[in-house]
Protein backbone atom coordinates (compact mmCIF):
# COMPACT_ATOMS: atom_id res chain seq x y z
CA UNK A 1 0.00 0.00 0.00
CA UNK A 2 2.80 2.43 0.90
CA UNK A 3 4.64 1.59 -2.33
CA UNK A 4 1.51 2.25 -4.39
CA UNK A 5 0.89 5.56 -2.67
CA UNK A 6 4.54 6.59 -3.07
CA UNK A 7 4.44 5.71 -6.76
CA UNK A 8 1.25 7.66 -7.39
CA UNK A 9 2.56 10.67 -5.48
CA UNK A 10 5.90 10.63 -7.31
CA UNK A 11 4.23 10.44 -10.70
CA UNK A 12 1.68 13.11 -9.83
CA UNK A 13 4.40 15.43 -8.58
CA UNK A 14 6.54 14.95 -11.66
CA UNK A 15 3.62 15.48 -14.02
CA UNK A 16 2.30 18.52 -12.15
CA UNK A 17 5.80 20.04 -12.15
CA UNK A 18 5.94 19.73 -15.92
CA UNK A 19 8.18 16.66 -16.09
CA UNK A 20 7.16 14.96 -19.34
CA UNK A 21 8.60 12.31 -21.56
CA UNK A 22 8.70 14.20 -24.86
CA UNK A 23 7.35 17.14 -26.79
CA UNK A 24 4.59 14.85 -28.06
CA UNK A 25 3.71 14.11 -24.46
CA UNK A 26 3.42 17.77 -23.32
CA UNK A 27 0.36 18.35 -21.17
CA UNK A 28 -0.99 20.68 -18.53
CA UNK A 29 -1.79 19.92 -14.89
CA UNK A 30 -5.42 19.03 -15.61
CA UNK A 31 -4.64 15.65 -17.27
CA UNK A 32 -2.15 14.89 -14.48
CA UNK A 33 -4.78 15.55 -11.81
CA UNK A 34 -7.29 13.42 -13.70
CA UNK A 35 -4.76 10.57 -13.98
CA UNK A 36 -4.25 10.65 -10.22
CA UNK A 37 -8.02 10.41 -9.81
CA UNK A 38 -7.98 7.30 -12.03
CA UNK A 39 -9.69 8.84 -15.06
CA UNK A 40 -8.43 8.08 -18.55
CA UNK A 41 -7.98 11.05 -20.84
CA UNK A 42 -6.66 11.09 -24.40
CA UNK A 43 -2.95 11.83 -24.15
CA UNK A 44 -3.04 11.87 -20.32
CA UNK A 45 -1.04 9.67 -18.00
CA UNK A 46 -2.77 6.65 -16.48
CA UNK A 47 -1.34 5.99 -13.02
CA UNK A 48 -0.80 2.31 -12.34
CA UNK A 49 -3.46 0.96 -10.00
CA UNK A 50 -3.08 -2.14 -7.83
CA UNK A 51 0.24 -3.92 -8.31
CA UNK A 52 2.93 -1.58 -9.52
CA UNK A 53 5.44 -4.33 -10.28
CA UNK A 54 6.68 -4.53 -13.84
CA UNK A 55 5.02 -7.07 -16.10
CA UNK A 56 7.01 -9.06 -18.66
CA UNK A 57 6.28 -6.65 -21.54
CA UNK A 58 7.24 -3.54 -19.58
CA UNK A 59 10.44 -5.20 -18.35
CA UNK A 60 11.32 -6.10 -21.96
CA UNK A 61 10.66 -2.51 -23.10
CA UNK A 62 12.81 -1.19 -20.23
CA UNK A 63 15.67 -3.56 -21.01
CA UNK A 64 15.62 -2.57 -24.70
CA UNK A 65 15.70 1.11 -23.73
CA UNK A 66 18.78 0.85 -21.48
CA UNK A 67 20.63 -1.79 -23.51
CA UNK A 68 24.11 -0.54 -24.35
CA UNK A 69 24.12 2.38 -21.91
CA UNK A 70 27.40 2.69 -20.03
CA UNK A 71 28.30 4.32 -16.74
CA UNK A 72 25.21 3.44 -14.72
CA UNK A 73 23.30 0.30 -13.78
CA UNK A 74 19.53 0.65 -14.14
CA UNK A 75 17.33 -1.58 -12.00
CA UNK A 76 13.61 -1.19 -12.77
CA UNK A 77 11.47 -1.30 -9.63
CA UNK A 78 7.93 -0.24 -10.52
CA UNK A 79 5.79 0.92 -13.40
CA UNK A 80 4.28 4.18 -12.15
CA UNK A 81 2.21 5.01 -15.20
CA UNK A 82 1.67 4.89 -18.94
CA UNK A 83 0.54 7.37 -21.54
CA UNK A 84 -0.99 6.41 -24.85
CA UNK A 85 0.29 8.62 -27.66
CA UNK A 86 1.34 7.43 -31.13
CA UNK A 87 2.63 4.42 -29.21
CA UNK A 88 3.11 4.31 -25.44
CA UNK A 89 5.15 6.33 -22.95
CA UNK A 90 6.21 4.57 -19.75
CA UNK A 91 7.31 6.08 -16.45
CA UNK A 92 9.40 3.56 -14.50
CA UNK A 93 10.82 4.03 -11.01
CA UNK A 94 14.45 2.84 -11.08
CA UNK A 95 17.27 2.25 -8.70
CA UNK A 96 20.36 3.76 -10.30
CA UNK A 97 23.95 2.95 -9.44
CA UNK A 98 26.84 4.77 -11.08
CA UNK A 99 29.53 2.33 -12.16
CA UNK A 100 32.39 3.57 -9.98
CA UNK A 101 33.92 2.14 -6.81
CA UNK A 102 31.87 2.71 -3.65
CA UNK A 103 28.97 4.28 -5.53
CA UNK A 104 25.76 4.65 -3.56
CA UNK A 105 22.52 3.80 -5.34
CA UNK A 106 19.90 6.48 -5.80
CA UNK A 107 16.40 6.68 -7.29
CA UNK A 108 15.23 7.99 -10.63
CA UNK A 109 12.32 8.07 -13.03
CA UNK A 110 12.99 6.64 -16.49
CA UNK A 111 10.74 7.85 -19.31
CA UNK A 112 10.58 5.43 -22.21
CA UNK A 113 8.75 5.65 -25.52
CA UNK A 114 7.64 2.57 -27.48
CA UNK A 115 6.32 3.27 -30.98
CA UNK A 116 3.63 1.27 -32.74
CA UNK A 117 6.25 -0.92 -34.45
CA UNK A 118 7.84 -1.91 -31.12
CA UNK A 119 10.89 0.36 -31.41
CA UNK A 120 11.98 1.68 -28.02
CA UNK A 121 13.76 4.88 -26.98
CA UNK A 122 14.88 6.08 -23.56
CA UNK A 123 13.71 9.71 -23.49
CA UNK A 124 15.21 10.81 -20.19
CA UNK A 125 15.99 9.80 -16.64
CA UNK A 126 15.17 12.25 -13.86
CA UNK A 127 17.05 11.80 -10.58
CA UNK A 128 14.89 11.94 -7.49
CA UNK A 129 16.46 14.01 -4.72
CA UNK A 130 15.40 11.64 -1.94
CA UNK A 131 17.59 11.83 1.12
CA UNK A 132 19.64 14.71 -0.27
Amino acid sequence: MKKQLLGALLLAGVLAAGGTASAAAQQDAQPAAAAVAGETLDGGWQVTQGRIKLDKHTRTVFNKAVDGLLGCDYEPVALLGTQVVAGTNYCVLCRLTTVVPYAKPHWGLAYIYEDLQGNVKLLKVDDLPLGA
